[in-house]
């Protein structure tokens, strides 16, 4: 099974130049969870532009340098400080005027997508998480909490944050990554568990040729092929 993975990556992906895209390289938590929230079921390029007019408004600067490195504390646009903007100007102005985006979780029953943004913040400040150093606290009560937040029932989002704030083992089941696997293996692959051990073990088997390779840029350069 493994090997027609294996296969298939080495067919069609361009291993040898694999990098990670900037929305890996965020200088702040907060960005990760707006681009987590905004960037389900549109097209990448409109969540983009929704984190540049929030850096813009508040004369944030949008990515560190390309380094695993986390800033220092000090320097990071923490979640209160995202908190505090959105409670300043309310769900829907902040969705209206600064976001400029008024999309919702979902087209049936779905919340504004900064208000999502805002759910998730709360949750973490409550726990004490404020920027990149405090990942390492969330466990599964604060998973749970964040998956009942309308629109982001399924994992895609979290394990999408947990990617963009700097978790190398980490990958999404987004419908890229489902298609992409189910080609290779010719086969129908939904379930969670078995996307995480296939793609696991393909890093690991990859790694020996490609010695950058991990979970997280497979997932990436499968996203870039599959998205383009």
């Amino acid at each position: 099974m493994i090997d027609q993975m294996i296969v298939r990556c080495e067919a069609v992906l361009d291993l040898k130049n694999a990098t990670l895209g900037d929305g890996h390289y965020y200088s702040s938590l907060p960005l990760c969870i707006i681009d987590c929230v905004f960037s389900r079921g549109v097209r990448y390029k409109s969540t983009q532009n929704v984190i540049k007019r929030y850096c813009k408004h508040y004369n944030l600067t949008e990515f560190r340098d390309r380094t695993l490195e986390y800033p220092d504390r000090e320097s990071q646009h923490t979640i209160s400080q995202l908190i505090k903007n959105i409670e300043s100007y309310g769900i829907e102005n902040i969705a209206k005027y600064v976001f400029c985006n008024k999309q919702r979780t979902s087209t049936r029953s779905g919340i504004l997508k900064a208000e999502a943004v805002y759910l998730w913040a709360k949750v973490f400040e409550r726990y004490g998480i404020e920027v990149f150093q405090d990942v390492i606290k969330i466990d599964e009560e604060i998973e749970k909490e964040i998956l009942s937040i309308k629109g982001q029932k399924n994992d895609i989002s979290l394990s999408y944050f947990y990617m963009a704030s700097g978790n190398d083992d980490s990958c999404t089941s987004s419908r890229h990554m489902l298609r992409f696997i189910s080609e290779a293996l010719q086969r129908d692959v939904k379930d969670v568990s078995e996307v995480q051990k296939i793609m696991h073990d393909a890093a690991t088997i990859l790694k020996k040729s490609y010695p950058n390779m991990t979970v997280r840029l497979l997932d990436h350069t499968i996203w870039k092929y599959m998205s383009e």
